[in-house]
């Protein structure tokens, strides 16, 4: 039987780096029958990454083409795949579609090979896809799964654990803090006991992160006297910075760093929002590219300040006891889920358009 699917694609190059419904194109594709290996899958949720306006600007996603790589939550209908069974609920990567068919034994999409370790662990030859575990399933839902315990609470616990541990004696600050990572990392702080002060833009933002969050103070890192807060609010200095910004805010807070404090980088949410776009410079130079530049490396040396910049998936052999710990802080009541969502598969352009124009607290997830 063949099966179609509904898939949006990048229609037409954005104009001024600027994306308008007229980027997206709605068709309809037919499915190849499924081959061994393989499972169809029916998607429940999209997340969608901050990279997508920078990835449709550059090409990255061809016009004709659907951004593949989105991470996903989706049910099993049909399988030649053991690891994959039907009804099951698993991550994935897919495209901006409804149905798609996955290959356990295929890689992931747009990173390096998944460990050794990792591919026993999951089942597939990709760290994104694996079944979630029966038990998880029933205690959250798809938007948790995907948030809390996926890319987003992994790279928040793994950073803490990484850089940390974090202790009471600890002045935490946390760049992005009302994005995706930085709003779990910052509760992580916070259930460390730990002081913690968040940056984020405009005052009723900031507002927001101290009420919905719990944490100390948020600074609107676009006020005029941010620096003159910054001081006053780590006249100490600061133990533990979390950076997913990068820029010219990454070279303001690390001055305030201490000896032998901890820089944690995991992204570049200030190119990626950024009115003039560039692509990433090739071969990808992580560092310069999260902001560490040239002039922050020297501090970093002379302060021995530890720094860590990976991707997430190198800690994905360890994903079930990072599942356990986030469950058991979402049980207690320690941290909260924080993400933005959409329903309905006729609004994913919209959705994608709006992360720009009007960027909402927490990840962007479409679901239908």
């Amino acid at each position: 039987m063949t099966v179609t699917t509904r898939q949006w694609i990048h229609a037409r190059a954005p104009v001024h780096n600027t994306l308008t419904p007229e980027c997206f194109a709605l068709r309809e594709i037919a499915l190849p029958a499924l081959q061994a290996g393989e499972a169809l899958v029916r998607v429940k949720l999209l997340n969608v990454h901050a990279n997508t306006r920078m990835r449709m600007v550059t090409n990255n996603i061809p016009v004709g083409g659907t951004g593949e790589g989105n991470y996903a939550c989706a049910e099993v209908v049909e399988s030649l795949a053991p690891s994959l069974p039907v009804g099951s609920l698993i991550a994935c990567q897919t495209g901006w579609q409804e149905y798609q068919i996955i290959s356990a034994a295929a890689g992931a999409i747009g990173h390096g090979h998944a460990s050794e370790l990792v591919k026993d662990l999951n089942g597939t030859r990709s760290p994104w896809t694996y079944v979630f575990r029966p038990s998880l399933v029933r205690m959250w839902s798809p938007e948790v799964l995907m948030e809390m315990l996926g890319t987003s609470g992994m790279t928040a616990y793994f950073g803490v654990r990484e850089c940390g541990p974090l202790m009471p004696r600890d002045q935490v600050a946390v760049a992005a803090v009302s994005g995706s990572v930085g709003s779990i990392l910052a509760q992580l702080a916070k259930a460390a006991g730990s002081y913690v002060v968040g940056f984020a833009g405009g005052r009723e933002r900031c507002q927001w992160v101290v009420e919905i969050l719990g944490i100390d103070r948020c600074l609107d890192y676009r006020a005029p006297d941010f620096l003159t807060q910054l001081e006053e609010s780590f006249p100490t200095g600061i133990d533990f910075y979390s950076d997913g910004v990068g820029g010219s805010l990454t070279e303001q807070v690390v001055q305030k760093i201490n000896v032998n404090g901890r820089l944690f980088s995991y992204g570049a949410a200030g190119a990626f929002y950024a009115d003039e776009l560039a692509a990433p410079p090739q071969p990808l130079n992580m560092r310069r590219f999260f902001g560490i530049s040239p002039e922050v490396e020297g501090i970093l040396r002379r302060r021995n300040i530890k720094t860590e910049l990976w991707m997430v998936d190198s800690f994905y052999h360890e994903r079930l006891r990072a599942e356990e710990e986030l469950s058991r802080l979402l049980t207690a009541g320690k941290v909260r889920p924080v993400h933005h969502g959409v329903h309905g598969f006729e609004k994913l352009p919209e959705a994608i358009i709006g992360l720009y124009n009007n960027p909402r607290a927490g990840k962007l997830q479409v679901s239908f």
